[in-house]
């Protein structure tokens, strides 16, 4: 058994689990459909050609039949493509192409490890502990963001107040205006990781929607060109984002890109 199919089989996120499920029929659907109508009698070559690139951006960030895998130790690592990239990493921390890859927190307990994480003894409610990271190559969002969006708020005076909640963290709450994005941006409380650089240079932010406890948080940043990253974690530990941040980057550095 599989250390992803032993998380599963221990109660592991049944969400989680199920979009593992999910994803995979729907890949072998999607091509087997896609194949079948360029296949097709009466398609034109204008909906040949419309139909195989359809197939070439989703096959982007997925693992398509007919892919040739890397090798790798199939008792410990698993492979994903990412960006038309492939990759290999740890499997007991999950996979991008079917699912989320993350660890749970404070424990940092790889997610599809085969053990039981700590947390699970306070709660029952995976989303509660879990970080989840997410990677894509599409519908990565437009600039800015990250402490870049920050910067453009002190400069228009969208900032209604900044506070030093600990040494390293900085939360801000912004004014009630719409943002470069055409949404208003004080419906999320923004936290700052003041003493660490993100890959862009700029201290890392999360943001976080405290209106319930079961609200969700998260953050996002381009980790390889073409490549986005997002996680998503329960609103409460943006309290430990500095630490979150640094192992989020440090289960990232375990992505090992196969050329």
């Amino acid at each position: 058994m599989t250390a992803l199919a032993f998380y599963c089989s221990r109660g592991g996120d049944e969400d989680y689990c199920e979009n593992i499920a999910t994803n995979r029929a729907t890949t072998i659907t999607t091509f087997l459909c896609i194949t079948l109508l360029l296949s097709a009698c009466g398609l034109s070559d204008e909906e040949k050609a419309a139909l195989a690139e359809k197939q070439r951006v989703e096959c982007l960030d997925k693992i398509c039949p007919g892919d040739t895998e890397p090798t790798r130790d199939y008792k410990s690592e698993v492979v994903f493509k990412v960006n038309g990239q492939w990759f290999v990493m740890p499997k007991e921390y999950g996979s991008p192409n079917f699912g989320a890859l993350g660890f749970t927190w404070p424990s940092r307990t790889p997610l599809a490890a085969d053990r039981t994480p700590p947390e699970k003894k306070t709660s029952g409610d995976g989303y509660d502990y879990s970080i989840e990271i997410f990677l894509r190559s599409n519908s990565i969002p437009s600039a800015p963001h990250g402490y870049a969006l920050i910067q453009l708020a002190e400069k228009k005076g969208w900032v209604a107040a900044r506070k030093t909640l600990r040494s390293g963290l900085d939360q801000i709450q912004m004014k009630h205006v719409i943002g470069p994005q055409e949404q208003y941006i004080d419906h999320v409380t923004y936290y700052v990781a003041t003493e660490l650089t993100g890959l862009d240079g700029l201290p890392p932010v999360a943001t976080c929607n405290h209106d319930n406890v079961n609200n969700s948080g998260g953050t996002g940043f381009i980790w390889r060109p073409g490549i986005w990253v997002g996680t998503r974690m329960n609103q409460k530990h943006c309290a430990d984002w500095p630490e979150v941040y640094q192992e989020t980057m440090r289960v990232l550095s375990l992505l090992l890109e196969v050329k």
